[in-house]
């Protein structure tokens, strides 16, 4: 089985294993997929249905976007696979397919709230 990078058990990589094509495609895959969490409105998108499925409506009254931006972002992160979507009638819901990036989401903004009260801010 190949190491994956970040693995704290695995030993360092060489050089040419660090460079090595599939590493690299595999880096390129993860770096894309933290973009999509490099935008403050679609983490807010994703907050809004981290826990339950919701109507494109719902998601514009809950974060308070405007709906042409909602929808945009709405369509990246279901083409990317991060969100599931399902039609009734004229009305479209989606629900996050990819727990992991609501794991992430979470991990990382609990590390950031910690850093800021450990700053004082």
């Amino acid at each position: 089985m190949k190491t994956v990078p970040f693995d704290p058990q695995a030993k360092p990589a060489t050089a040419q294993e660090a460079s090595a094509p599939d590493l690299l495609k595999l880096l390129e895959r993860a770096a894309g997929y933290f973009s999509l969490l490099s935008e403050p409105s679609r983490l807010r998108i994703i907050q809004a249905i981290c826990y339950a499925e919701r109507s494109v409506q719902e998601i514009v009254e809950q974060t308070g976007l405007p709906q042409p931006n909602v929808s945009r972002h709405l369509a990246l992160l279901h083409r990317s696979g991060v969100l599931s979507r399902r039609r009734v009638g004229t009305s479209v819901f989606y629900q996050v397919s990819d727990t992991t990036i609501s794991e992430l989401c979470r991990l990382v903004c609990l590390r950031m709230a910690g850093g800021l009260q450990e700053s004082g801010a």
